[in-house]
């Protein structure tokens, strides 16, 4: 196994960020205490995730934190052992998702959260829970092949959260012994679930092996799936739980006349059910109640005042619908879209199913379904303020909407007009405050929008793929102004973005506007308080301007302009701090200044910026730390200028640290063809001279390095002569790989077979480690070292030292 590399290391080495290496079994230090995640791209292991296959930590680990999506989707790790972690207390949300080889996990004692999808998608069948563990989160054990879970004796746990192990396969589960709050969806979809118990300790709930009630029966809070076809809840039960019947395979199921309270999700996907009397006392019906359900008739009772969004939603076989007299508001897409249902709806109702049937507030302050999915125009009062979720969702042939007056709209709830895909034409909605998740997906909206000066929200995907978008214009004059993630992405016409009249302070999400290839131009103003990863990836940008060359925040954040080809030139802010992972990466900038804020270059930064020649900073810098594979296939790369900071230096286009014990990269096209070290190198760092395409000869002197890196040298296609001294103990892979020109001139000391492997395992074939004996060189004593070197007749050789 392989020690993680220093460099790789924050906070006097408590925190693991960025590592860069392709060895496949890693060692963690003992001293980091948090392993870094922030996003899906950027996390602690993002590039080492194709090649890791095993990490353990050193003795007496000090981890007590493992971070968001710290090793998402690696994939070729078995096992993830953290028994000696005695420190750990949390592991993270999306921390080992997707690591689906993973066959075995091993947690501590001293383990205390499990966050959302933690361990989602790993492959084990069986776990056991330590003691110490008080909450498992959302999808914290979404795990298919799990069928067997045990709680250790004393289990601490405290609650079984929504969705805690969905999508599992266990045959049965007991609720263990601390536990007192549960979610009925804590086992959502397990559908093999055929018995449910309660640990005799435990002093908050009891069961019939079929469901799970509190003590005194008053609320059902869990049902075992697959336990039986028929079943009577207990005549005492007031209340039914979130999600309590999730997927269950009932045909029947009896509820008492004493409930008043049904939780979302309560029937959720109960496809067997086709009928149901609700209990008379009930007020509400919660949101996603019988979504999936085979109910073919509801009576909804006469006390209902409220129905929730999507409560019957994708109930395909539901025909009949009586509406009581006192319900007085109803969510969005709460029946399936089908005007061939029979509606009854008694006198008194505040719900009215207008002429172009509209479900929606007899006041007309609100609409939540349109039943017609023939509808191409439909006209909206001037007196709604709400378009509710899902309301005109997946109605192909609706083209237009309009307005019989002055618009109140002020909010348009998740999905409102989602897959409208022939929608061309909506009005001016003056009030309009929030766009929700994915209100206008893959529409056809007008080819210029201007938001209004009241908006305040922009929602996930908002106007994602809505490819006729060509000019967009914000006027916020509210407080904060924020656009989520992706809320843009995938407009392929989108032209121009202005917020030169807006005031509000500007949170832009991730991928904002990822994949608007025909946006051409972004002006950065001060008022963009925030931007976050990818904002800009994959764009159009031929132009990035930031006002008055500062922005409002520290960083430029992980792939913000990646694969932007049309970007030629930019001025980094003046007091960025930070150039974040793959930031320009694929980008045809030709030169770059680093500003003297700037502390760090995250892995890949500039990476393969083909046409990149020249990079400038400032010979007092603050630079700090550079990571592996900045400037990685930018193959024109010659020049990078002198600099000295306190932490890192640069002589002839190559940095080093401030001692030059380490030299970090070299700019590929410099054409120097000549590079020797003196004894103050120890090691050359992964990828340090990769495609170095004009380096014919390197020298390093007697008692001085000790490991190449991997990569080093690699693609050094001209490279014909280097000098390995006795030092060099360690060699990584690859690091000669693709040296064409290496077929003799490898002299080196160390002669052991053991050594001599190494040498072949970098990429050096064994012929080529025979004595140069061509008319092209002369053998020569180095002055510095024992070692014969070989210099070149014809070229001018330059020394970096």
């Amino acid at each position: 196994m392989t020690d993680i590399l220093h460099e790789f290391y924050y906070n006097a080495g408590t925190l693991l960020k960025g590592v860069n290496m392709p060895d496949p079994d890693l060692i963690i230090s003992s001293r980091c205490i948090e392993i870094y995640g922030n996003d899906p791209k950027d996390y602690c292991f993002l590039y080492s995730k194709e090649t890791l296959e095993s990490f353990r930590f050193e003795t007496n680990p000090q981890i007590t934190k493992i971070g968001k999506y710290a090793f998402l989707n690696c994939k070729k790790i078995q096992q993830i052992d953290l028994s000696a972690c005695s420190k750990l207390t949390v592991i993270c949300e999306y921390a080992f998702q997707g690591c689906s080889s993973v066959i075995e996990l091993l947690l501590p004692e001293g383990l205390q959260y499990i966050k959302n999808r933690a361990f989602q998608g790993i492959s084990i069948q069986s776990i056991e829970i330590p003691t110490t563990v008080i909450d498992i989160n959302d999808y914290g054990l979404d795990i298919s092949k799990l069928s067997n879970i045990t709680f250790r004796e004393g289990s601490k746990l405290l609650s079984l959260s929504n969705l805690a192990f969905s999508g599992t396969s266990l045959v049965e589960f007991t609720v263990p012994e601390s536990v007192k709050s549960i979610a009925g969806t804590f086992l959502s979809g397990v559908t093999t679930l055929r018995t449910i118990s309660v640990h005799k300790k435990n002093q908050y709930f009891v069961s019939d092996n079929y469901a799970v009630y509190t003590k005194d029966y008053s609320t059902i809070v869990a049902f075992a799936a697959n336990s039986t076809i028929e079943y009577e809840i207990n005549p005492k039960t007031m209340s039914i739980n979130l999600g309590v019947f999730c997927s269950a395979l009932c045909k029947s199921i009896t509820i008492p006349q004493c409930v008043t309270y049904i939780g979302p999700y309560a029937f959720a996907s109960t496809k067997s059910l086709e009928q149901i009397i609700l209990p008379p006392n009930l007020t509400t019906i919660q949101q996603y109640c019988f979504i999936n359900s085979g109910l073919t008739s509801i009576d909804i009772p006469s006390k209902v005042t409220f129905i929730n969004d999507c409560a019957f939603i994708n109930c395909l076989s539901l025909k009949t619908i009586i509406i009581p007299s006192n319900l007085k508001t109803v969510g969005g897409f709460i029946f399936p879209s089908d005007p061939s249902i029979n509606f009854t709806i008694k006198d008194d109702a505040l719900v009215k199913i207008d002429d172009q049937t509209l479900i929606m507030a007899k006041d007309n302050s609100s609409i939540s379904l349109l039943l017609d999915s023939a509808a191409t125009t439909i006209k909206i009062p001037s007196q709604v303020k709400r378009i509710k979720t899902l309301a005109f969702s997946n109605k192909k042939l609706l083209v237009s909407i309009i307005c019989d007056g002055t618009s109140e709209l002020e909010i348009i709830e998740d999905s409102a007009f989602s897959n409208c895909e022939m929608l061309t034409s909506i009005p001016f909605f003056p009030k309009l405050r929030e766009i929700n998740r994915g209100a206008f997906y893959k529409t056809n909206l007008p080819n210029v929008f201007t938001f209004p000066s009241s908006l305040i929200f922009v929602g996930n995907k908002a106007f994602s793929e809505v490819k006729t978008l060509e000019r967009i214009k914000f006027t916020s004059n509210t407080t904060s102004l924020n656009i989520q993630d992706s809320a843009f992405a995938g407009c392929t016409s989108l032209k121009n973005v202005s917020f030169e009249e807006c005031s509000s302070n500007i949170s832009l999400g991730q991928n904002v506007f990822e994949g608007c290839n025909s946006l051409s131009t972004f002006n950065v103003i001060n008022n963009i308080k925030m931007i976050n990863s990818g904002c800009f990836m994959n764009s159009g940008l031929k132009y990035i301007v930031f006002e008055n060359n500062i922005t409002s925040f520290d960083n430029l954040p992980a792939m913000l302009l990646k694969g932007c080809t049309n970007i030629t030139e930019i001025d980094i802010p003046k007091n960025v701090i930070s150039i974040g992972n793959e930031c320009f990466r694929e980008t045809s900038i030709r030169h770059i200044t680093i500003p003297n804020s700037v502390e760090s270059l995250y892995s890949q930064c500039f990476r393969g910026c083909t046409f990149l020649e020249r990079i400038y900073i400032s010979s007092t810098c603050n630079l700090f730390r550079i990571f592996p594979e900045i400037v990685e296939d930018c193959t024109s790369l010659s020049y990078i200028s002198d600099f000295s900071s306190n932490h890192l230096v640069c002589q002839n286009s190559t940095i080093y640290d401030i001692n030059f014990g380490r030299v970090y990269l070299h700019a590929p096209a410099c054409r120097d063809n000549y590079i020797s070290f003196d004894r103050r190198l120890r090691s050359v760092a992964d990828s340090a001279f990769i495609n170095s395409i004009y380096i014919e000869m390197v020298h390093f002197v007697d008692s001085s390095v000790i490991s190449i890196g991997r990569r080093a040298f690699e693609s050094c296609i001209r490279l014909k002569h280097i000098s390995i001294p006795l030092s060099v103990t360690s060699i990584g892979n690859n690091a000669f790989l693709n040296c064409k020109s290496l077929k003799c001139g490898v002299l080196f000391q160390n002669k052991t077979e053991d050594f001599i492997q190494t040498l072949v395992s970098s990429g050096i074939p064994k012929i080529s480690l025979r004595s140069c004996d061509t008319l092209s060189c002369k053998l020569q004593q180095s002055p510095n070292s024992p070692i014969a070197i070989l210099v070149f007749i014809a070229p001018t050789l330059l020394g970096i030292f």
